[in-house]
């Protein structure tokens, strides 16, 4: 049995209201499988998609008490605009509708003076979009499965077991060159598998969609400042410079994705900085089209990125640095989905020689 296909008719005109329902509940419409239902406002919608998803969202612009717009805005806050294909309507189809409707989350627009039966190419373009989610989301649940299960399996028992096994033949090889240098690389080996291991694990993590439930208010220059310690530590020949924006708010967002994020970006700019050189991470204030957003930028004087590998970088995979120090291929995957988790974006700069440039884009909520 298929899954009905269900819209949402929000309207505060209840001749126009009812006159779309009718239409798009009539039985040539029921036959394929769409269920229609209606909201007379901005709140009850909002109600109504907290209980229930929707596939498509009719959303009228101008309604008395809570516009369409607002509606948008709560819906990003609440993450309801990743499960719901927005159409906009309005009576007055300007531009500058469309394009504040578009900033704000929706994925379409039509005009109300538009015949009925045109609205239809739109909805229909708007079950393709949730199959195309429940598609990705189903690829990425698997994803996040294996990548929990293959983690967990090499990472515990199977490490465990074998570093038993080694110290246990390297006291029998013990005094023989080639056999102690056998046992060293074995161990090298080891130590990248349990690498590999952990990467998985925060793979399965940044593929966890429930993780946004477990969000908080975060001190970014304290988690920051955590990091920059460890890494002061493990490469003491690089001078750290810190260029902060002096009142950053606190940020809205999952601790353990921003950690693994920077954590992986600080590492990355350590390995092509072999000999030594320059950290400066920067963090300032900008306003985007959607409101205020928090930019982190993080800076190397390292070895740098050919251009031809740079649209490579962020792909599961990818390790071949130029430094030569080669990781799991998964940090740089890791650090781009859990800021687009955070609706944020990040971007990469490089020149051979001179270095490299990672910025990081995070929205404020406004809730912040």
């Amino acid at each position: 049995m298929r899954e009905p296909k269900t819209i949402l008719v929000v309207d505060d005109e209840p001749f126009f209201r009812e006159e779309v329902v009718d239409f798009l509940g009539g039985p040539a419409f029921a036959a394929r499988g769409w269920r229609v239902e209606a909201a007379a406002g901005g709140e009850e919608a909002l109600a109504r998609l907290e209980q229930t998803p929707y596939d498509v969202m009719l959303l009228d612009i101008n309604m008395p008490g809570l516009d369409g717009m607002e509606v948008l805005s709560r819906m990003q806050e609440k993450h309801l605009l990743d499960q719901t294909y927005v159409i906009m309507l309005s009576a007055y189809g300007v531009y500058e509708n469309v394009v504040a409707s578009m900033r704000g989350g929706a994925k379409d627009f039509v005009n109300k003076s538009e015949p009925l039966d045109q609205w239809v190419v739109r909805i229909e373009r708007g079950f393709e979009w949730q199959e195309l989610r429940r598609r990705k989301q189903q690829a990425e649940e698997e994803l996040r499965m294996l990548a929990r299960e293959v983690g967990h399996d090499i990472g515990g028992t199977t490490f465990f077991v074998l570093t038993q096994r080694v110290r246990a033949i390297s006291k029998l090889v013990a005094g023989d060159p080639e056999g102690e240098r056998s046992i060293e690389v074995i161990q090298q080996i080891l130590g990248r598998i349990k690498r590999l291991a952990d990467d998985l694990g925060h793979v399965a993590v940044a593929l966890d969609s429930s993780e946004t439930w477990r969000w908080e208010q975060l001190n970014l220059h304290r988690l920051l400042e955590r990091l920059l310690q460890e890494f002061a530590y493990g490469h003491p020949n690089v001078t750290v410079v810190r260029e902060w924006e002096e009142a950053l708010p606190l940020l809205l967002g999952s601790r353990a994705q921003l950690e693994r994020t920077f954590h992986n970006l600080l590492t990355n700019a350590g390995r092509a900085m072999p000999e030594g050189g320059t950290l400066t991470l920067r963090t300032r204030l900008e306003e985007g089209d959607d409101g205020r957003q928090v930019v982190v930028e993080v800076e190397d004087t390292g070895v740098g990125i050919p251009p031809a590998v740079l649209g490579k970088i962020f792909r599961i995979g990818y390790s071949n640095w130029k430094s030569g120090q080669k990781g799991s291929g998964l940090g740089l995957y890791v650090a781009r989905r859990n800021i687009e988790n955070h609706g944020g974006t990040i971007a990469v700069s490089s020149a051979e020689g001179k270095g490299t440039t990672v910025t990081v884009w995070l929205p404020l909520r406004n809730d912040t």
